[in-house]
């Protein structure tokens, strides 16, 4: 049987005790699929890449199940494995319920914002800006993650956790588009941030859920033309009028937004 080559840039780990191997595990690989170490389509063979992380396919093979069902990886009946491709769709499709969901959710923390949570809602906008200028998308995406759940804090823990896993799902192409674009990824986000926490510390429920609207729109819309420049979004707009309670806006409005 020929021997399958090596992944380039996957390390050997380091595990911990064998109850925290998993996560530890899980946690690596999943890093090496957002940040690119890890291509979209790379075929994955278990045998190698045990070799190579240094683990017992057992542990491996309980991660990449957990990874199929985060979408970051394909096992086919056979039990190849590849990295998932990028699916202009599916992120379509994830952006338009991240809509819908986090409107919902923002509606719902409308009104009581104290001046503890407003010095922390200006401290996570300082910490994204001075990660996206030098270019520290880890610190990024935890400032990002913990502002958006600021901004739906009233919000229960069951709508938490599935707006989490639809951002989780995103990250991907997000990091993408960041890569891409190194010098002014952040800008337009930065500003619609800035926009959609002031109408929520106003009290303005229309300024706040419109402006989160086009905001999850706006990035769907840059994404797609960084990924994917000739797919025509269909769920976003869709979602983006349900939110508006106006007549559907095509997607070229929508990236002009």
């Amino acid at each position: 049987m020929a021997v399958k080559p090596e992944l380039p840039g996957v390390q050997k780990v380091h595990l911990p005790e064998a109850r925290q191997a998993i996560p530890h595990l899980h946690a690596y690989l999943r890093e090496c699929v957002l940040d690119g170490t890890l291509a979209p389509g790379a075929k994955l063979s278990q045998v190698t890449l045990a070799k190579q992380l240094g683990v017992s396919r057992t542990p491996l093979r309980e991660v990449l199940r957990m990874m199929q069902d985060e979408g970051l990886v394909e096992i086919e009946p056979n039990q190849r494995t590849r990295v998932a491709g990028l699916d202009p769709a599916e992120l379509d499709q994830i952006y338009a319920s991240r809509i819908v969901m986090e409107t919902l959710a923002t509606s719902m923390s409308l009104g009581g914002w104290c001046t503890a949570a407003r010095k922390e809602g200006a401290r996570l906008l300082a910490t994204m800006k001075r990660a996206a200028k030098s270019g520290d998308f880890d610190t990024w995406f935890d400032a990002h993650a913990k502002f958006h759940r600021l901004l739906t804090v009233r919000a229960g823990e069951s709508m938490q956790r599935q707006l989490s896993i639809l951002a989780d799902r995103t990250i991907r192409y997000i990091r993408i588009y960041q890569l891409s674009d190194p010098s002014s990824w952040q800008s337009a986000g930065q500003h619609e941030h800035n926009l959609i926490f002031e109408s929520l510390i106003a009290g303005d429920e229309e300024g706040a859920l419109i402006g989160m609207a086009h905001h999850l729109a706006g990035t769907a819309m840059r994404v797609l033309a960084d990924c994917a420049p000739d797919y025509e979004p269909i769920a976003v707009p869709h979602a983006v009028a349900l939110v508006e309670r106006k007549p559907l806006t095509s997607a070229a409005s929508l990236a002009r937004s």
